[in-house]
């Protein structure tokens, strides 16, 4: 690496660090503002509060790299040009896109990783955050319980009725499970009194429960069996992907979509659901768009006030990230299709920017 791609890379890096910091400090504050009284009068431990807090800082990522790739550039870069390094790079017969190299190879670096924490980090980090709330609710005296859920397998031809499901231990209570097969026709009932998703096995187990047998063609009971325990290992459905109906597709995690696409995206797909599944990928695009939206104005004009880039360059921002919103509504409501109403807005800004760049050089 050249030594002027080092000292631009380390400036560059510098600022991202600082902006990043600032940003999830603010955050932070946030949620300290909103939720640390009452952990404490939960009686949380200190080792349980600092888990939540790092759990809930690494929930953070994906939403904080692209504005912090956006201030850091506009920082760095605009620093250059106000001291003329720049343009003395620029009469070494440098272009643009040379000098910032090292910024767009770290970009490309910070997408994948915000891919790759989306995918497999965060989520995990979201259950942590999720399940400690839940224990401090439990603490504090409040439910934890989701009363009538509903459920329709459509892969298994199972539809679930519980009267009130506990989110933190995972247990339903008066539950009915009707089987159906291929032609719709119901062939099994299930009543329980207790139902418990085992965690370490996977499946549900129910207690004090009756098995109604139906007979496919007249659609009349056959038989029943009566039960103190039995295990249902083909019922392997999560109460996560039960209550994902419940959620808004934003807060869901990149496995939890994928459950929600193949428990609840059939034949009637829920088109919100795909919205979520394209913007997890479109999200490290994102991040390049961004960047390669501030490069030019940070470098544009020689007597302009940086502060009017600096103006120009967010009210692109916001331009993008408004069609982009307004996209993935239509989108979700079935009025665009998933993928091109996640991916129209990132295609069809490539132009201004490409315009940008040819003005900046």
């Amino acid at each position: 690496m050249k030594l002027f791609h080092r000292y631009i890379l380390s400036k560059w890096f510098k600022s991202f660090l600082c902006a990043y910091l600032i940003i999830a400090s603010f955050l932070l504050l946030e949620d300290i503002y909103k939720n640390f009284y009452f952990f404490i009068k939960a009686r949380s431990s200190f080792t349980e509060l600092v888990k939540y807090y790092f759990s809930l800082c690494a929930s953070f990522v994906s939403l904080i790299i692209p504005l912090a790739i956006f201030i850091s550039v506009l920082f760095t870069l605009g620093q250059l040009h106000r001291r003329n390094e720049t343009i003395g790079m620029r009469c070494a017969g440098m272009s643009i896109l040379e000098i910032s190299k090292p910024i767009i190879i770290g970009g490309i670096v910070l997408a994948l990783c915000n891919l790759l924490f989306e995918s497999f980090i965060i989520p995990k980090a979201i259950d942590c955050v999720t399940t400690f709330r839940l224990e401090m609710d439990l603490r504090g005296g409040y439910a934890t319980t989701t009363s009538k859920v509903g459920f329709y397998n459509h892969v298994d031809n199972r539809l679930w009725f519980f009267k009130s499901l506990d989110k933190l231990s995972h247990t339903a209570k008066d539950v009915t499970i009707s089987c159906y097969n291929d032609k719709n026709v119901e062939e099994t009932r299930i009543f329980a009194q207790t139902a418990t998703f085992s965690k370490d096995k996977k499946y549900w187990i129910c207690e004090n429960c009756s098995v109604i047998t139906f007979d496919p063609l007249t659609e009349l009971p056959t038989g029943v069996k009566l039960f103190t325990e039995k295990a249902f290992e083909t019922f392997t459905e999560t109460p996560k992907v039960m209550l994902a109906s419940l959620k808004k597709p934003q807060d869901l995690s990149f496995p939890e979509v994928l459950d929600a696409i193949k428990y609840y995206c059939n034949e009637s797909a829920e088109n919100a659901f795909l919205v979520k599944f394209h913007q997890i990928f479109a999200n490290a695009t994102d991040c390049m768009i961004i960047l390669f939206l501030a490069i030019p104005f940070a470098v544009m004009g020689i007597r302009i006030n940086p502060f009017v880039n600096i103006a120009r360059a967010s009210g692109f921002l916001l331009i993008f990230l408004f069609c982009g919103a307004i996209c993935e509504t239509l989108g979700s409501n079935g009025i665009l299709w998933p993928a091109f109403a996640v991916w129209a807005t990132n295609i069809l800004i490539l132009l201004p920017i490409i315009k940008l760049f040819r003005r900046a050089m």
